[in-house]
């Protein structure tokens, strides 16, 4: 006796109710169909969505949704950032990375001896914000200059080559050009607000920020670093400008989940048509079924084994739909998840939740369906039956 006669052995509703599907197996596959219908559409586009948004959450941080930029705001009666207020803010935002810049126009000689305007970032070290390419930064960062990846790419820099600044001049005044050595050229980013020239915070000739950049691990850590500076600072007044992309994240993620929502929910209408299918095909087995049903309760079968025996059935056939569904689905999944996170067992929390979900709502329609025919054949008269 193989096991699984052995299993069913000890459960013989599972073995009549796998006979009565056998019986009519044309029905029964068109009802286990729908079910996989159902199944297939709530788990591809829930998984395949969530994977879509992962893969644009993690883009959106990478292009800076981590980070929170501070700014003098209109009642500071400084229009600039000191050492004190550094080390308030620092004190705000707890252990988030704190970068002090400032950012000034200045005019770029090209070798042509043209002339265009770039924007300069003065800080303290440019590692802390960006990766380098090539080159290097000297620990004693005073003279030299750092240049973006596009900003090498466009003019054929490389570490070692020289190129002249001047800060910017009012019309009518002589502009005094400097030149710095490039000794380091930055990773190529696709961050929003990457300047092109970085030049040691020291050639200002004060000590003066215009801007403080706040690097945290995450979203949520980014909210909450914006939320308490602006506790701390702006009362009745407005001291500091406070900008994050947090909100534009949160409104990301409550446009994806409600269009994921409602595509689930146009492909869970479908379950609901198999739950009609499957209500048609248990009703029809129980009126071809009435005397055999009969013989089962005039042998002694009560009202719950009958009722069991059909719920049973109806069961197995939302498991057969869904068991289908849901390896089809998951090979949707596997390729969305190699399209947009680069790996295709790269499952995310709520892929797994939506495929589950599917199977969970493949089978409870299944046995929503089943109910009404099982209870009206549990509650049919023996003697009624016996006649046909």
């Amino acid at each position: 006796m193989s096991w699984l006669r052995r299993i069913t052995g000890r459960f013989p509703s599972v073995v009549i109710a796998r006979r009565n599907i056998s019986r009519a197996r044309t029905r029964s596959l068109l009802a286990a169909a729908a079910i996989m219908i159902g199944v297939v559409a709530i788990g591809a586009i829930g998984a395949g969505g969530a994977a879509f948004k992962e893969s644009q959450l993690d883009r959106i941080q990478e292009q800076g949704a981590t980070n929170v930029y501070v700014s003098p705001g209109f009642d500071k009666a400084d229009r600039y950032f000191d050492r004190t207020d550094l080390m308030r803010i620092d004190e705000t935002v707890g252990g988030a990375g704190i970068v002090a810049t400032e950012s000034r126009s200045m005019e770029y000689r090209v070798r042509s001896n043209r002339q265009r305007s770039l924007s300069v970032t003065y800080l303290d070290d440019p590692r802390r914000l960006y990766e380098v390419a090539a080159g290097e930064i000297p620990t004693n960062w005073r003279r030299s200059a750092v240049v973006s990846h596009e900003f090498a790419m466009d003019y054929d820099l490389d570490p070692g080559d020289r190129i002249v600044l001047s800060p910017g001049t009012d019309e009518g005044e002589t502009a005094e050009f400097r030149a710095y050595r490039v000794t380091a050229v930055l990773a190529e980013t696709q961050a929003f607000g990457v300047d092109q020239v970085y030049l040691p915070i020291e050639a200002t000739g004060d000590r003066r920020y215009g801007q403080v950049r706040i690097t945290t691990e995450s979203v949520d850590e980014a909210e909450a670093a914006a939320t308490a500076l602006r506790e701390e600072f702006n009362g009745r007044k407005d001291t500091l400008i406070v900008f994050e992309l947090t909100s534009l994240v949160r409104l990301f993620k409550s446009i994806v989940n409600g269009i994921n929502v409602f595509l689930a929910g146009l492909g869970s209408l479908s379950l609901l048509v198999a739950g009609v299918s499957i209500a048609n095909t248990m009703l029809m087995s129980v009126t071809k079924r009435r005397e055999e049903i009969g013989v089962l309760r005039a042998v002694g079968y009560s009202k719950v084994d009958i009722l069991r025996i059909l719920l049973v059935e109806a069961a197995l056939l939302g498991a057969i739909g869904a068991g289908i569904g849901i390896a089809l689905a998951l090979l949707v999944v596997l390729a969305a998840n190699a399209i947009f996170l680069g790996s295709p067992f790269a499952f995310t929390s709520g892929s797994i939740l939506y495929l589950v979900g599917a199977v969970a709502f493949g089978i409870g329609t299944s046995l929503v369906a089943g109910a009404y025919p099982a209870w009206r054949a549990a509650n049919e008269r023996p003697v009624e039956a016996l006649r046909g």
